[in-house]
């Protein structure tokens, strides 16, 4: 009985390989041009993929070479064709007019409203909807401001808004309890 079974097994091994020989028979062009496509996709995709990497590491020199020599014409021009590095670029040089990047547009009023440092200039960044960042260490500026005019109350309400899950809410919690008291 045991050697009737595997004689059937193996009958059954042959069948399959003799199907899938068949198979490869019947659809060996596009078996090989499925099989070359997949090739050519995969070191399409590598050849791109590092071709926007040596353009990153350029712009990055050039970035690198425009803070130490600002007067780089070659490094300007390179660094114009990634418009991040180039509002990064204008941002550390502090000529805010031109930068357009939201992130950064919400840097450089964060930095003027820092610089002001008067409670409408600081309220107006909290209320502008376009800004993300920065706003708890805004809100803990205000809350200083609010302190040092004796508005308890108003810096209280201004703390209720600092994320649970920042690290501004405990440098709050110690201006609302050691902050400044007229």
């Amino acid at each position: 009985m045991e050697i009737k079974e595997e004689l059937k097994q193996d009958e059954e091994l042959l069948v399959k390989v003799f199907k899938l020989e068949k198979f490869v028979r019947k659809y060996k062009k596009p078996l090989i041009a499925g099989a070359i496509i997949i090739i050519l996709a995969v070191i399409g995709y590598k050849t791109y993929d590092y071709l926007q990497t040596q353009k990153l590491i350029k712009e990055n020199n050039a970035l690198d070479t425009l803070l130490i020599n600002p007067n780089n014409k070659e490094a300007l021009n390179i660094l114009k064709q990634n418009k991040k590095l180039y509002d990064l670029y204008l941002l550390k040089k502090g000529d805010y007019k031109d930068i357009t990047t939201p992130e950064l547009q919400a840097i450089k009023a964060y930095e003027i409203a820092m610089q002001k440092g008067d409670i409408n200039s600081l309220e107006n960044y909290l209320l502008n909807p376009n800004y993300h960042i920065l706003k708890n260490a805004v809100r803990i500026a205000l809350m200083r401001d609010y302190l040092a005019k004796g508005n308890r109350k108003k810096a209280k309400e201004v703390y209720k808004n600092i994320d649970d899950n920042s690290r501004y809410k405990d440098l709050g919690v110690y201006l609302l309890h050691y902050g400044i008291v007229k």
